[in-house]
């Protein structure tokens, strides 16, 4: 691989991209049930035909099939609208009522919000327990559903394990997200048949209205796509579309042209978000992170292209830089603040390298920094798939002093056997969890749990994304170490955050 210039006086330049360019090619693959009903109105006339004879000496005629027919009627109405098992809105009735819900929304401008969910594991449930069963389940998860939500929301049953949520006049992100962590914790709870203990999750796609589109059909695809890439980031959690839009498969193909003339015409840029130490209320470290900013101004963060960079061909050559560019900056605002620690995510392709601890212990000698001055971040969603040599190699890092943070804490589970021989120093809780639990007391216990378990393992925890002043204090009184978050900055670029170091 072509090495990055070195020259130790200038923050070390993506344009190298362009000559690894050469040598390596992005690559990338090309990539209703419609219940038919018989005539409502014939029906209706064969049984008229029918009361009349049987009740034709009757003085109460008229009142009889006048109740029967609305009895019928309304028995049709149910047939042809709701979903027999679950008693909500069908795929016929849902399509009917978001078209009335865009319709309303565009003539008085107001804003709603689209969830697509389905179950895991729920053919699983069919095959080894019974059809019986996983019907029973549709239905305790629909309930579930049905309270999750708010009054007003709407739920309903495409077919099989697929719902659809309809969230109307909900302006805040925040608030969708609460609602949306509500919704997986809820159906993740077991549920019990004659004994048997049974256990499924959701995974959740959202899109909203007007933001992503204006057209019904889109905003189904559009959520049904965030639902795709939620499931692939490990189930039991949510996307917006907004944020995977360029991870959507269909789409990949045009993407991935764009993505690599951004990679040509040098469109990423690193930014820097303070950590602050809550009780000192002063800047203690950095978390190096790196955004595409495209031509238009707008700066899409890492999470929303990764797929797109690992599909590239250039992970380990970005990864390279943004570390360079970690190290760099290191080296330079220590000499205001030697204590300063700067954490910079480590791309899959550097970690997964044999020489990883090489370059690693290279670029400490070139930049005369110490290992305990870096940390490296790494996603605690990879740990669930790390094997023995992995985790061994992670050992190492920790042996030659190197600083680690396990990022993602809240959203995924606790892999205990590959953290048990690690020596982490900093745990970073997940942002969009943190959000969700800060809003009721339960929610705030697990929070407080999770900090005395850091303090148990002599770690150090970091709240990501406060934006109050209120979050800060709480979770400075529960001993939380460390924050970062717009309620001090949004990311910076280095010159804005070098001068705050002053």
């Amino acid at each position: 691989m072509t090495q990055l210039a070195h020259n130790l006086t200038q923050e070390p330049r993506l344009e190298q991209l362009q000559e690894e360019r050469r040598v390596k090619k992005a690559a990338f693959d090309p990539a209703l049930l419609q219940e038919e009903m018989g005539d409502d109105r014939a029906n209706v006339h064969r049984l008229l035909g029918d009361l009349q004879t049987r009740f034709s000496d009757s003085v109460d005629v008229a009142y009889l099939i006048e109740s029967e027919v609305s009895h019928r009627t309304a028995d049709l109405y149910r047939k042809a609208n709701y979903d027999s098992l679950t008693h909500l809105p069908n795929r016929s009735y849902f399509h009917d009522i978001l078209d009335k819900l865009v319709q309303g929304a565009t003539e008085k401008d107001t804003i709603f919000s689209l969830l697509f969910l389905d179950l895991d594991g729920f053919k699983q449930v069919n095959d080894t327990l019974g059809h019986h069963i996983g019907d029973e389940l549709l239905r305790y998860v629909s309930g579930r559903l049905v309270s999750s939500v708010r009054e007003g929301d709407i739920v309903s049953r495409l077919g099989g394990d697929e719902f659809v949520i309809l969230l109307s006049d909900v302006s805040s992100r925040d608030d969708i997200e609460v609602i949306c962590h509500r919704i997986v914790t809820e159906i993740s709870r077991p549920y019990w048949f004659n004994g048997v203990e049974v256990t499924t999750s959701t995974s959740i796609g959202v899109s909203q209205f007007p933001q992503d589109s204006k057209l019904s059909s889109e905003l189904i695809e559009q959520a049904d796509e965030a639902l795709y890439v939620a499931k692939s980031k490990g189930k039991k959690t949510f996307r917006f579309y907004d944020d995977v839009k360029f991870e959507v498969p269909v789409k990949s193909h045009e993407l991935q042209l764009a993505f690599d003339e951004a990679i040509q015409a040098s469109q990423f840029h690193t930014y820097v978000e303070p950590q602050i130490d809550l009780k000192q209320s002063r800047i203690v470290g950095g978390y190096m992170t790196l955004e595409w900013v495209k031509e238009d101004g707008s700066r899409q963060p890492y999470e929303n292209w990764q797929t797109l960079l690992k599909n590239s061909g250039y992970e380990e050559t970005l990864g390279m830089w943004l570390l360079d560019t970690a190290c760099f900056y290191l080296k330079q605002w220590s000499k205001r603040d030697a204590e300063l620690v700067v954490t910079v995510p480590v791309m899959d392709a550097l970690w997964q390298k044999d020489a990883f601890l090489t370059l690693l212990l290279q670029r400490l000698v070139r930049y005369d920094i110490t290992a305990n001055q870096l940390q490296l971040a790494f996603s605690m969603e990879k740990f669930d798939q790390f094997d023995g040599q992995l985790v061994e190699k992670l050992k190492a890092l920790s042996e030659a002093g190197f600083q680690m943070t396990l990022t993602g804490l809240g959203a995924v589970p606790l892999n205990l056997p590959a953290l048990s021989g690690l020596n982490v120093q900093e745990f970073k809780f997940d942002q969009a969890w943190l959000k969700a639990q800060m809003t009721s007391s339960a929610g705030q216990k697990w929070v407080q749990a999770l900090i005395q378990m850091g303090e148990g393992l002599d770690a150090c925890m970091i709240a990501t994304g406060l934006e109050e002043e209120s979050e800060a204090m709480a979770l400075k009184k529960w001993g939380c170490s460390l924050g970062q978050g717009p309620y001090w900055t949004q990311p910076i670029d280095s010159q804005e955050f070098e001068q705050l170091l002053t």
